[in-house]
């Protein structure tokens, strides 16, 4: 019976620190090998499932579509030129007049598959523009910081749902994407200084760590602490905002059939006053 990849990569971790000085700290090291496996299948299957790289896929499949619907009419297009010029040089034969006709109905099958890939193109273009991009890259990182790089996922997939709740709108969309660059670039920083300090883990595992090292830790893990925590106040304000914005445009909307309906009504009490009043 075959051994699942995470008890595969726990065994071996611990029967490898089997000699080290305890069985705990090969144990320890068992389990932080495990957690970093199962992190590693999790992202994958996220990477697979991002709504902007599937979109981006879907593209992609249908730009090749396209040139195979492309490629077919080039060639339906050579043939029917190379088979009339044949006739026009040898005359006209039954097997000649055939094929130009396949080939013609070749050219019109593969033209009119080409119009309808260039119209999916062009919408599967504009679905990809209309996502934010992919979130940056999640590797996995050490037990010590992975509560704090899990809340920072969290925020930065909810950044991503908020973006999509913005309206549609030109300059609306700039800002969209001048938040997204930022927050994107803040979150690249945090997860280079979370591999960082999980490359200091690795390094100084099963060893006296020096005072150095473990002020260097030390801080890394504060700087990721504090940048998670703002991270997560900025998501917080932009929820905020997004908030209040939609709660604005629903109030403008139910505001204004009161509006038109009470400017109708004006009017209408004026017109009954007007003929109402009496005569001069």
């Amino acid at each position: 019976m075959g051994i699942k990849p995470t008890a595969r990569a726990l065994r071996n971790s611990v029967l490898k620190g089997a000699a080290g000085p305890t069985v705990a700290s090969a144990l320890s090291r068992g389990v932080e090998t495990a957690g970093q496996v199962g992190a590693s299948a999790a992202e994958f299957l996220r990477v697979r499932r991002d709504p902007a790289e599937v979109a981006r896929r879907r593209h992609r499949a249908a730009v090749r579509r396209a040139n195979i619907w492309g490629a077919g009419t080039a060639i339906g297009v050579a043939g029917g030129a190379a088979v009339t010029v044949g006739l026009v040089r040898d005359g006209v034969t039954v097997s000649a007049v055939f094929a130009l006709i396949l080939l013609l109905a070749l050219t019109v099958w593969c033209a009119l598959g080409l119009v309808r890939a260039l119209r999916t193109v062009r919408a599967k273009a504009r679905i990809v523009r209309e996502l934010p991009p992919p979130a940056p890259a999640r590797r996995p990182v050490a037990s010590a910081i992975r509560a704090e790089i899990a809340r920072l996922d969290s925020y930065s997939d909810g950044l991503r749902e908020l973006i999509l709740l913005m309206p549609d709108d030109r300059s609306v969309a700039d800002l969209r994407g001048d938040v997204l660059g930022a927050a994107d670039e803040a979150e690249r920083l945090l997860r280079r200084q979370a591999n960082e300090f999980t490359l200091l883990r690795k390094t100084a595992a099963g060893r006296d760590v020096p005072a150095s090292v473990q002020a260097t830790s030390e801080n890394l893990v504060a700087h990721i602490r504090y940048g998670v925590e703002h991270y997560g106040r900025l998501v917080s304000a932009a929820t905020d905002t997004v908030v209040a914005s939609a709660q604005l445009n629903r109030a403008v909307a139910d505001l204004q059939p009161t509006t038109d309906r009470l400017r109708a009504l004006s009017m209408g009490m004026k017109e009954i006053a007007a003929h109402a009043r009496p005569p001069m």
